[in-house]
Order: structure tokens, then sequence, then C-alpha cells
């Protein structure tokens, strides 16, 4: 059976269908992949002569109206565009038509719905199931246990049942989606040291130890909680297959650092498969044709993985 693979269009005025045009053009799928973009095929023309890229055979699918496109900067109609070309992946997927989506970056402040924090929250509640953004490189796996959460409202949304959760589907991922047999896992700590011993925090030694008891006790093989500069300074995600991260630039800064243009975003928990590159929409550099598609590359064929792996142990 193919593997079919659906792709949307991101935010239309970004990098999104630039790197996907450059992937298209570099991957080369086995017999048993089939790919189609959920694009305006007009604007895919367009936007391929101005850049000077080759216009795909991969089919496009969009009923819906032409969608306008000008580089270098987001508003509501092309966040709009990007939300309509999520929702007609979704329903396609719903059907039954695609086994997998791979999303180029869109723009959570030009997409016209309340409450919208990015991908993983919108699929997850489109999809269910205990969603867990997680990344991968060639070096290390990092997840994340809170998303796209301010600062200042971390704390509150930390918990040991929360964690303990993050674990156990980070530790299934791994085993479903990446045929890893036995997972070990690291959990970092919340303050800076690990709390050096309570002085400056006390989480390490209350609910987070709590919450690393818990999740041994079911039998994951995991450690912690690690002070974040020295663990990711020593090179400890060497040591185990993924990272679970309790805030988003703890574990997206040293990612981003190590794994920027072959890294990708998988959205793990879910019965959909999802990837993406691990980038944003680069209004900078949007229309010069400079953007990297090695993350995009890279998010196709992982998305090909994960189906393959998830079908293999069914």
């Amino acid at each position: 059976m193919a593997v079919r693979v659906g792709i949307t269009l991101g935010d239309p005025h970004g990098i999104g269908p630039e790197v996907v045009l450059k992937a298209l053009a570099q991957f080369a799928p086995a017999a048993d992949v089939e790919l189609v973009w959920f694009a305006d095929p007009l604007l895919v023309k367009g936007q391929a002569e101005a850049l000077g890229l080759p216009v795909p055979s991969v089919p496009c699918v969009w009923p819906l109206p032409p969608v306008d496109w000008a580089f270098g900067h987001g508003t509501s109609t092309s966040g709009q565009a990007a939300l309509d070309s999520l929702n007609l992946a979704l329903d396609a997927w719903r059907s039954g038509q695609i086994d997998a989506l791979v999303t180029p970056p869109l723009s959570k402040e030009h997409v016209p719905l309340p409450g919208f924090t990015g991908h993983t929250g919108y699929l997850a509640q489109a999809a269910g199931g205990e969603a867990l953004m997680m990344l991968r490189g060639a070096e290390l796996t990092v997840a994340l246990a809170t998303e796209h959460v301010a600062l200042t409202d971390v704390r509150g949304a930390l918990s040991v049942d929360l964690v303990v959760r993050k674990l156990r589907a980070l530790n299934a991922a791994l085993r479903q989606d990446y045929g890893v047999a036995s997972p070990r896992l690291a959990l970092l700590a919340l303050n800076p040291h690990a709390g050096d011993g309570g002085r400056i925090g006390s989480d390490e030694q209350t609910w987070l130890a709590k919450a690393l008891d818990t999740a041994v006790h079911e039998g994951l093989d995991v450690h912690g909680p690690f002070a974040a500069d020295g663990f990711f300074a020593a090179r400890g995600y060497r040591d185990v297959d993924a990272t679970l991260a309790l805030y988003h630039d703890q574990g997206l800064i040293p990612f981003k650092m190590l794994a920027f243009h072959d890294g990708v975003n998988c959205t793990a928990g879910l019965d959909l498969v999802r990837t993406s590159p691990d980038h944003g929409t680069a209004w900078d550099l949007a229309g010069l044709g400079r953007a990297d598609a090695g993350s995009m590359l890279a998010a196709l064929h992982t998305a090909v993985e994960v189906v393959k792996n998830r079908r293999a142990i069914r």
C-alpha cells in the first residue's frame, strides 16, 4: 500500500512555498509514495516562476478561490489561506485519502482564529490524543512538556501529571514511530543548576522528583532532572534517545544550534502523522530565493518513515 503524504501551504507570504518547491525538486520518492499539495496551483506556478524554480508535477488540491500573495509580510488573508490549507488536509486525512501531513511554517499571529497557538495544539484538538512536540535531528531529539506558553505561565502549566504524560508519549513515539526498542530518556530541571539543592528553587526536590519516580515505577528508563546548561554543554543528549525539556526555549535553543538545517518538528502521540520543518516563515528571506530546504526535505522523508514504521508493528 502506498504511503500518501499531504503537504499544506503554510503562509504564502513566507518561505513555506519556496522550501516546498525546492524540496520537491530534490525528493525522489519510492514507487510506494504518493504526494499531494493542498495549495492553489496558480500560486504555486506564480511563486515558482518568481523564484526561478521548476513547477512540480505533484498534484495540487485547492477547491477554493485563488490566493493572492506577496512576499515578506503576513496578513489576515495569508493567515486564512494557511488555515484553509490545513483544514483541507485534515479533511483528507479524516476521509482516509492521506496517511501523513507535512506542514510548512505559518504565522500564528496572522491566523484569524481566536486562541490559535500553532499547529500542535490545533492538530491535537482535531485528531485527539496526547500531542507531543518533538524535534529530531541527526545529533539529538528534544521534546517539550510545554510549548507556546509565556515564560511567566510555565510553572503554573507544569505538574507531575503533565510531565509523566509527556514522558509516556515520548517513550511510545520512540518505540512506535522510530523503532527504538528500549528508549532511554532524560528529564531536564526547571531551575538553574537544578535548584542547587533547594537554594534557588525546590521544584527538582519535590514535584519533579515525584514525576521522575512515577515514570520509573511505570517502567520508563528516564534519568534526571538535569541542569539544562550543563547537560547540553557536556553533550548528555548523546547518552539518551531523547530529552524532555520543560519549556520552549530550554529545548529549542540548543536544538536549533545543532540541527537547524536538517531538524524536523514531529507531532507525536496522535493517530495523525505530522511533520514540519523546524523554522518559521522568515519574512526577511521570502522572495529572495535563498531559503534552505534541508529541513523541509527531512520532514518529507520523516513522514514516510513514521507511516512505514507504524504499519510494520500493526
